[in-house]
């Protein structure tokens, strides 16, 4: 199958899973190709429409504006220069004014208020999730598929999906959460609820240190050694903090080895693979394995890490390499082929 048709097909299962209220103001594809328009054109006066909704609520939140009876949006007359003027005839004034106590409001008041502020904190969600649905479903068109999974989505998960993603609101996190919503639509059951739940968590210095891991991670592992003779990469804060995240383990304590093994019979060959670089690793000597000091990257890690697409770190290879050449190994480096739709996503 080809991949337009496949990314057509990944398309279809992004918008069977999500609900007419919760697209609200969006139109699907085919009801756009039904109606003769262009999928680009279309999708930018639907962005823009939002980001409009989204001033006019700030100007609500503000104060700055109100709805009418009918729905319209009403700016109050309190503007910036007005305001200013006010408070200068105060502070000229304040001898002779009398300051008004304002009655405190009762319960029927304050329950009326949480109301419209629960308002506002919905209708901000589903904004942004409308946006995160318009990144995923553009993710989606530039993606060279050789398969998908035409399983449904867990609604356990989506729905831990649709309750998280909609809390964030950095354009670097919103991508992180349209990348693994793409990955769990081409492949159902591939992000746990556990990486959902970290990611959740996560603050934009966390989102960068999540990318500078990806240069540096060989599968499951980052090569200890050769980071530690990069002194302006190591942090210990991140890596403490990493781990505190339970994203690596081995910055405290015992420390760790990855066991390398051959993969050859008549002689020592193995390979690793370096973001976008493939490491072979060999010795003339007939030996089993190679042990390295190492941290390990949990299964909570990778699934998180390969959301971002990154290139090696050339300064942590070059050590790598001195530091395998130490240990009569040689080394020599390619080109990673990229062949998965997995490994496209970004």
């Amino acid at each position: 199958m080809s991949h337009s048709l496949l990314r057509i097909q990944l398309l279809k299962k992004l918008w069977v899973h999500l609900t007419p209220r919760e697209v609200f103001g969006l139109s699907s594809p085919d009801k756009i190709q039904r109606a003769g328009q262009t999928l680009g054109e279309v999708r930018r006066k639907e962005l823009s429409h939002i980001l409009n909704v989204e001033r006019q609520l700030h100007e609500l939140r503000r104060g700055h504006a109100s709805l009418d009876p009918s729905g319209k949006i009403i700016r109050s007359a309190e503007i910036r220069d007005i305001r200013e003027v006010k408070f200068a005839s105060i502070i000229e004034n304040s001898g002779e004014v009398e300051v008004e106590q304002q009655a405190l409001p009762d319960i029927a008041k304050m329950m009326d208020n949480a109301v419209e502020v629960n308002r506002y904190d919905a209708l901000e969600r589903l904004l942004r999730l409308q946006k995160l649905v318009l990144l995923t479903e553009r993710i989606i068109l530039g993606l060279e598929l050789s398969e998908i999974d035409k399983g449904a989505l867990d609604r356990r998960w989506l729905n831990r999906w649709k309750l998280n993603a909609g809390e964030s609101s950095n354009g670097a996190l919103q991508q992180l959460w349209a990348r693994i919503l793409v990955r769990e639509l081409i492949n159902p059951g591939t992000t746990s609820l556990r990486a959902l739940e970290h990611l959740s968590c996560f603050s934009l210095e966390d989102a960068e240190g999540l990318t500078k891991l990806g240069s540096w991670v060989c599968g499951d592992f980052i090569y200890r050694s050769a980071l530690q003779a990069l002194p302006r990469e190591f942090d210990m804060d991140l890596f403490e903090r990493l781990e505190e995240q339970n994203i690596l383990r081995g910055v405290h304590g015992k420390v760790l080895s990855k066991t390398l093994l051959s993969q050859s019979e008549s002689h020592f060959m193995h390979e690793l693979v370096l973001a976008d670089r493939l490491v072979r690793i060999e010795s003339s000597q007939p030996r089993p394995e190679l042990h390295v000091p190492a941290y390990m990257i949990t299964r909570v890690g990778r699934e998180l890490i390969s959301l971002v697409s990154v290139s090696a770190d050339s300064a942590y290879l070059e050590a790598m390499v001195q530091d395998l050449h130490a240990r009569g190994m040689s080394v020599s480096i390619g080109q990673q082929r990229t062949n998965s739709s997995h490994t496209n996503i970004i």
